[in-house]
């Protein structure tokens, strides 16, 4: 027979047992309601919200460097392709037409070379510079109002002019003769490009030797040729086609 003791120690531990069961069924019944309730989303929704935090944070961070990136480099771009359309319609653009320069908007440049470096005076009393006709092909004749084939074949320079003008620039230069007589003569064969005085000794630097003398100058304001003599639109024609490659 089981003594008096040990029935109260196990009738003790039976309603320990069932106290600890009917713990656990609370604990676990209120879990599963709390559960159901959604009590477990505010902790799973701060979870997403911090890794949406997170994850926008780093975008946010990407697009403030690619926008204080991206305005520089699309600027540089831009200024880039202006630069670029600028130099493309720079070196599309024509030079200027070689009939279309007036020497005198242009001052004596002493740090030019050769011809390009000197100067001489307008039938109209104005200073005028070779310095204009850099980079333009050049024929000057050297004309006096006594020298009968100065007069004969200045028509014939003007027929030149009026056909290659914009290619070759032509200078008619009075040497040895009065202002007056030059301006007479000037008007009474029908010139119309550029003419002056050699008040100087252009006519000794140019290399002339009788009257009337050519000389044709390349682009650079080298002396190409210095022609004494008459000569006729064919004479002119070919030799500037053989001098300026026209």
């Amino acid at each position: 027979m089981e003594s008096p003791s040990g029935a109260r120690w196990r009738a003790q531990l039976r309603g320990w047992r069932g106290g600890l069961f009917a713990l656990l069924g609370l604990y676990a019944l209120g879990a599963t309601v709390f559960l159901l309730a959604g009590g477990g989303r505010p902790a799973m929704t701060s979870l997403v919200a911090m890794e949406a935090e997170v994850e926008g944070g780093d975008a946010a961070a990407d697009a403030s460097q690619a926008s204080s990136t991206d305005p520089a480099s699309t600027d540089g771009a831009a200024t880039d392709a202006a630069g670029s359309v600028s130099t493309a319609a720079a070196a599309s653009e024509p030079p200027p037409a070689c009939n279309d320069i007036d020497p005198v908007d242009h001052d004596i440049d002493p740090s030019l070379t050769g011809v390009h470096a000197l100067g001489f005076v307008t039938l109209d009393e104005l200073p005028a510079a070779f310095a204009g006709y850099e980079g333009c092909p050049l024929i000057v004749n050297f004309f006096a109002s006594w020298c009968v084939p100065c007069v004969t074949e200045m028509p014939d320079f003007e027929r030149f002019w009026n056909t290659h003008g914009s290619q070759v620039a032509v200078l008619g230069l009075a040497a040895n003769d009065r202002l007056e007589d030059a301006i007479a003569t000037v008007a009474d064969r029908g010139v119309t490009y550029p003419t002056g005085l050699d008040e100087g000794e252009l006519f000794i630097d140019f290399g002339g030797l009788g009257m009337p003398t050519t000389v044709f100058v390349s682009p650079q304001g080298e002396i190409l040729e210095t022609h004494s003599g008459l000569l006729t639109l064919d004479d002119i024609t070919t030799r500037a086609e053989e001098h300026f490659g026209l």
